[in-house]
Protein backbone atom coordinates (compact mmCIF):
# COMPACT_ATOMS: atom_id res chain seq x y z
CA UNK A 1 0.00 0.00 0.00
CA UNK A 2 1.21 3.50 -0.79
CA UNK A 3 2.37 5.72 2.01
CA UNK A 4 1.50 8.93 0.20
CA UNK A 5 0.28 11.40 2.83
CA UNK A 6 -2.62 12.57 0.66
CA UNK A 7 -4.15 9.07 0.93
CA UNK A 8 -4.04 8.98 4.70
CA UNK A 9 -6.95 10.30 6.69
CA UNK A 10 -8.53 9.74 10.11
CA UNK A 11 -10.66 6.62 10.50
CA UNK A 12 -13.75 6.31 12.61
CA UNK A 13 -16.35 3.59 12.55
CA UNK A 14 -20.09 4.01 12.89
CA UNK A 15 -22.79 1.46 13.66
CA UNK A 16 -24.55 0.08 10.60
CA UNK A 17 -27.05 2.52 9.10
CA UNK A 18 -29.77 1.15 6.77
CA UNK A 19 -29.58 4.46 4.88
CA UNK A 20 -26.22 3.28 3.50
CA UNK A 21 -28.00 0.71 1.32
CA UNK A 22 -30.37 3.38 -0.01
CA UNK A 23 -27.54 5.82 -0.71
CA UNK A 24 -25.46 3.03 -2.23
CA UNK A 25 -28.27 2.13 -4.67
CA UNK A 26 -28.73 5.80 -5.55
CA UNK A 27 -25.03 6.28 -6.30
CA UNK A 28 -24.90 3.05 -8.33
CA UNK A 29 -27.93 4.19 -10.35
CA UNK A 30 -26.49 7.67 -10.92
CA UNK A 31 -23.14 6.32 -12.08
CA UNK A 32 -24.73 3.64 -14.26
CA UNK A 33 -27.02 6.16 -15.98
CA UNK A 34 -24.28 8.74 -16.49
CA UNK A 35 -21.83 6.24 -17.92
CA UNK A 36 -24.55 4.87 -20.18
CA UNK A 37 -25.21 8.39 -21.46
CA UNK A 38 -21.50 8.59 -22.32
CA UNK A 39 -21.79 5.36 -24.28
CA UNK A 40 -19.47 3.49 -21.91
CA UNK A 41 -20.29 -0.12 -21.11
CA UNK A 42 -19.66 -0.48 -17.40
CA UNK A 43 -21.10 -2.25 -14.41
CA UNK A 44 -21.37 -0.57 -11.04
CA UNK A 45 -21.63 -2.28 -7.64
CA UNK A 46 -21.89 -1.06 -4.05
CA UNK A 47 -19.05 -2.79 -2.17
CA UNK A 48 -17.25 -2.36 1.13
CA UNK A 49 -18.57 -2.51 4.66
CA UNK A 50 -21.49 -0.14 4.03
CA UNK A 51 -22.85 -2.77 1.62
CA UNK A 52 -23.02 -5.46 4.32
CA UNK A 53 -26.16 -5.23 6.48
CA UNK A 54 -25.36 -5.01 10.19
CA UNK A 55 -21.63 -4.32 9.77
CA UNK A 56 -20.00 -1.33 11.45
CA UNK A 57 -18.22 0.78 8.85
CA UNK A 58 -16.48 3.99 8.06
CA UNK A 59 -19.55 6.08 7.17
CA UNK A 60 -18.70 6.49 3.50
CA UNK A 61 -19.78 4.44 0.52
CA UNK A 62 -17.46 2.32 -1.59
CA UNK A 63 -18.57 1.71 -5.15
CA UNK A 64 -16.68 -0.11 -7.86
CA UNK A 65 -17.04 0.49 -11.57
CA UNK A 66 -15.95 -2.30 -13.84
CA UNK A 67 -15.12 -1.34 -17.42
CA UNK A 68 -12.84 -2.18 -20.33
CA UNK A 69 -9.28 -0.83 -20.17
CA UNK A 70 -9.99 1.49 -23.09
CA UNK A 71 -12.82 3.16 -21.17
CA UNK A 72 -10.94 3.91 -17.94
CA UNK A 73 -10.05 7.49 -18.87
CA UNK A 74 -13.66 8.30 -19.81
CA UNK A 75 -14.95 6.73 -16.59
CA UNK A 76 -12.42 8.57 -14.42
CA UNK A 77 -13.24 11.84 -16.21
CA UNK A 78 -16.96 11.36 -15.64
CA UNK A 79 -16.51 10.56 -11.93
CA UNK A 80 -14.17 13.55 -11.48
CA UNK A 81 -16.94 15.70 -12.98
CA UNK A 82 -19.15 14.60 -10.07
CA UNK A 83 -16.75 16.20 -7.59
CA UNK A 84 -14.47 13.26 -6.88
CA UNK A 85 -10.72 13.66 -6.41
CA UNK A 86 -8.62 11.27 -8.52
CA UNK A 87 -5.69 9.70 -6.64
CA UNK A 88 -4.48 7.26 -9.31
CA UNK A 89 -3.83 3.66 -8.37
CA UNK A 90 -3.30 4.64 -4.73
CA UNK A 91 -1.15 1.59 -4.06
CA UNK A 92 -3.40 -0.95 -5.80
CA UNK A 93 -2.19 -1.83 -9.30
CA UNK A 94 -5.06 -2.12 -11.76
CA UNK A 95 -7.37 0.21 -9.85
CA UNK A 96 -8.05 3.92 -10.28
CA UNK A 97 -9.16 5.38 -6.96
CA UNK A 98 -11.37 8.43 -6.56
CA UNK A 99 -12.83 9.90 -3.39
CA UNK A 100 -15.25 12.59 -2.36
CA UNK A 101 -15.31 13.87 1.17
CA UNK A 102 -17.87 16.66 0.80
CA UNK A 103 -21.61 16.09 0.50
CA UNK A 104 -22.10 12.37 0.96
CA UNK A 105 -18.60 10.88 1.32
CA UNK A 106 -17.76 8.07 -1.07
CA UNK A 107 -14.94 6.18 -2.73
CA UNK A 108 -15.06 4.97 -6.31
CA UNK A 109 -12.79 2.17 -7.49
CA UNK A 110 -12.46 1.83 -11.27
CA UNK A 111 -11.29 -1.67 -12.17
CA UNK A 112 -11.33 -4.09 -15.06
CA UNK A 113 -14.76 -5.59 -15.53
CA UNK A 114 -14.64 -9.28 -14.53
CA UNK A 115 -10.96 -8.92 -13.59
CA UNK A 116 -9.40 -10.11 -10.33
CA UNK A 117 -10.12 -6.92 -8.36
CA UNK A 118 -13.74 -6.85 -9.58
CA UNK A 119 -14.26 -10.49 -8.69
CA UNK A 120 -12.48 -10.34 -5.32
CA UNK A 121 -14.42 -7.30 -4.13
CA UNK A 122 -17.76 -8.93 -4.93
CA UNK A 123 -16.69 -12.28 -3.48
CA UNK A 124 -15.60 -10.64 -0.21
CA UNK A 125 -18.82 -8.59 0.05
CA UNK A 126 -21.05 -11.56 -0.70
CA UNK A 127 -19.14 -13.80 1.72
CA UNK A 128 -19.67 -11.33 4.55
CA UNK A 129 -23.34 -10.97 3.63
CA UNK A 130 -23.89 -14.72 3.65
CA UNK A 131 -21.73 -15.73 6.63
CA UNK A 132 -22.56 -13.85 9.85
CA UNK A 133 -19.60 -15.40 11.69
CA UNK A 134 -17.22 -14.02 9.06
CA UNK A 135 -18.88 -10.60 9.26
CA UNK A 136 -18.56 -10.64 13.07
CA UNK A 137 -14.88 -11.56 12.81
CA UNK A 138 -14.29 -8.77 10.32
CA UNK A 139 -16.15 -6.31 12.57
CA UNK A 140 -13.84 -7.20 15.47
CA UNK A 141 -10.76 -6.73 13.28
CA UNK A 142 -12.07 -3.36 12.08
CA UNK A 143 -12.76 -2.14 15.63
CA UNK A 144 -9.33 -3.31 16.82
CA UNK A 145 -7.65 -1.64 13.84
CA UNK A 146 -9.50 1.64 14.34
CA UNK A 147 -8.52 1.73 18.01
CA UNK A 148 -4.91 0.77 17.35
CA UNK A 149 -4.31 2.89 14.28
CA UNK A 150 -6.69 5.79 13.87
CA UNK A 151 -5.39 6.64 10.39
CA UNK A 152 -6.43 4.91 7.16
CA UNK A 153 -3.11 3.44 6.04
CA UNK A 154 -2.23 1.95 9.44
CA UNK A 155 -5.86 0.82 9.89
CA UNK A 156 -5.71 -1.06 6.59
CA UNK A 157 -2.40 -2.69 7.51
CA UNK A 158 -3.66 -3.64 10.95
CA UNK A 159 -6.63 -5.59 9.58
CA UNK A 160 -4.88 -6.98 6.48
CA UNK A 161 -4.22 -10.46 7.92
CA UNK A 162 -7.88 -10.92 8.84
CA UNK A 163 -8.97 -9.72 5.41
CA UNK A 164 -6.59 -12.22 3.78
CA UNK A 165 -7.90 -15.08 5.95
CA UNK A 166 -11.53 -14.18 5.23
CA UNK A 167 -10.77 -13.89 1.52
CA UNK A 168 -9.23 -17.37 1.54
CA UNK A 169 -12.31 -18.63 3.36
CA UNK A 170 -14.57 -16.97 0.77
CA UNK A 171 -12.64 -18.64 -2.06
CA UNK A 172 -12.89 -22.02 -0.32
CA UNK A 173 -16.66 -21.66 0.10
CA UNK A 174 -16.97 -20.69 -3.57
CA UNK A 175 -14.97 -23.70 -4.78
Amino acid sequence: MSTAPDLDEPVHLAPYDPAWAVRGRALVERLTAGLGDLGVHAEVEHIGSTSVPGLDAKPLLDVQIGCAAGDVDAVVGYVRGLGFEHLGEAGVPGREYLRRRSERPANVHVVGLRGQLWTDNLLFRDHLRGHPEAAARYARAKRDAALAAGQLLAYSEHKAATVAELMAQARAFRA
